[in-house]
C-alpha cells in the first residue's frame, strides 16, 4: 500500500506535516506538488510519478481545489479504482457537491488511525491475493474441495496457502466433514496444528457420523494426534451419532496407548453408547485386561 500525497506548492509546510505524520503510523507514502505548469509536462511522465499509488490524498486548500490538477487527479484515480481521500484545512468549508462522496479528514490523528488501519487490511487482503496465486501456480484450484483434498493428503504447504488465502479452518468437505477430522483421519499432525493454530474447533463434529477429531485421531490409531487434542482441550465423553465416544473406539480397536492417553484425559469409562455397552463393558466383552485395568474398579 502507497498514498500519494497530492498538493499545490502553496501547501508545502502541511504536505511536510501529513508526509511525516504518516512515516510514524508506518505508512508507505510520497508527497508530489504539483504545479500550475503541470499540463506542460508529458503525460507519461505525470502518470509515472502517480501510478505507483494505490492511495490518493489530496490537500484540499482554497488553492487546490477547482485547480485542472485537482479534477485531473480525481477523474484518473475514479478510472483505476484507487482510495481518493481529502485533507481540509479548514472543516467550516464546504466543498463542491461533486466531492460530496469522498472521505475527508479534518485533522492529523483521524487521518493517521485511518491509514494505520487501512495498511492493516491491505496487508491482508495482499497477502490473500499472493496465496491464491500461489495455489494456481502449484496447479491447485481456489476452491474448498480443494483445500479439503490437500487436507487428506497431508499437503501442509497448500493448506497453510489456503489460510492466508482466506478460507476458514473450520471449513468442511462435501460430506461434511471438517478439516480438522480430515487431518485426524489421515493421521497429518502438521496440517491439524496449521488449522488449530489458525483457530479451528477442537470438538467441531463431523456429519457423516458424528465424530469429533478426537474420536478420528483415536479411530486411525494416532496417540500423537491424541495427545495433541486432548493437549489442546477436547472433551473426551464427545459421542458420535451411534452414541460412542473416543474411549469405546479405542476399546473397540483394542488399543491400550490411546486408551490410556483417554482415560489420563478424564474420559469416562462408564458411558454406554445406542447398545448400552460402555467402553468398560466393551473391554470385558473383547477379553482386555490391559485396557480393563486402566479403569480401575467399577463403581456398580
Amino acid at each position: 500500500m502507497t498514498v500519494a500525497v497530492l498538493a499545490s506548492p502553496e501547501d508545502g509546510r502541511s504536505l511536510h506535516d501529513i508526509l511525516s505524520a504518516l512515516a510514524g503510523a508506518g505508512v508507505d507514502a510520497y508527497g508530489l506538488k504539483i504545479h500550475a505548469n503541470w499540463e506542460s509536462i508529458a503525460p507519461e511522465k505525470l502518470v509515472a510519478r502517480i501510478e505507483k499509488a494505490s492511495h490518493f490524498l489530496a490537500l484540499a486548500s482554497a488553492t487546490s481545489v477547482g485547480a485542472s490538477w485537482f479534477t485531473f487527479a480525481l477523474g484518473y484515480g475514479y478510472s483505476r479504482g484507487t482510495n481518493f481521500s481529502l485533507f481540509r484545512f479548514d472543516p467550516s468549508n464546504a466543498f463542491p457537491r461533486y466531492l460530496s462522496g469522498l472521505l475527508v479528514f479534518d485533522g492529523l490523528e483521524e487521518l493517521t488511525t485511518y491509514y494505520r488501519v487501512e495498511r492493516r487490511e491491505w496487508l491482508v487482503q495482499d497477502e490473500r491475493r499472493a496465496s491464491r496465486s500461489a495455489l494456481l501456480e502449484m496447479g491447485i484450484s481456489v476452491h474448498n474441495d480443494s483445500l479439503a483434498q490437500c487436507a487428506r493428503d497431508g499437503d501442509t504447504k497448500a493448506v497453510e496457502l489456503f489460510m492466508k488465502a482466506g478460507f476458514p479452518p473450520d471449513s468442511r468437505d462435501k460430506y461434511g466433514v471438517p478439516l480438522l477430522s480430515l487431518a485426524a483421519r489421515g493421521k497429518h499432525r502438521a496440517v491439524a496444528e496449521i488449522l488449530l493454530e489458525r483457530g479451528a474447533r477442537i470438538d467441531l463434529q463431523s456429519e457423516d457420523r458424528g465424530y469429533s477429531p478426537l474420536m478420528d485421531a483415536a479411530q486411525a490409531g494416532s496417540a500423537d494426534l491424541v495427545a495433541l487434542f486432548l493437549g489442546k482441550g477436547a472433551s473426551p465423553d464427545l459421542t458420535s451419532k451411534d452414541g460412542q465416544t473416543a474411549l469405546i473406539v479405542a476399546v473397540g480397536r483394542n488399543d491400550a496407548e490411546i486408551a490410556g492417553l483417554l482415560v489420563s484425559g478424564g474420559a469416562d469409562p462408564e458411558l454406554s453408547d445406542k447398545l448400552g455397552l460402555s467402553a468398560r463393558k466393551y473391554a470385558a466383552l473383547f477379553k482386555n485386561p490391559d485396557i480393563l485395568s486402566l479403569f480401575g474398579p467399577s463403581a456398580s
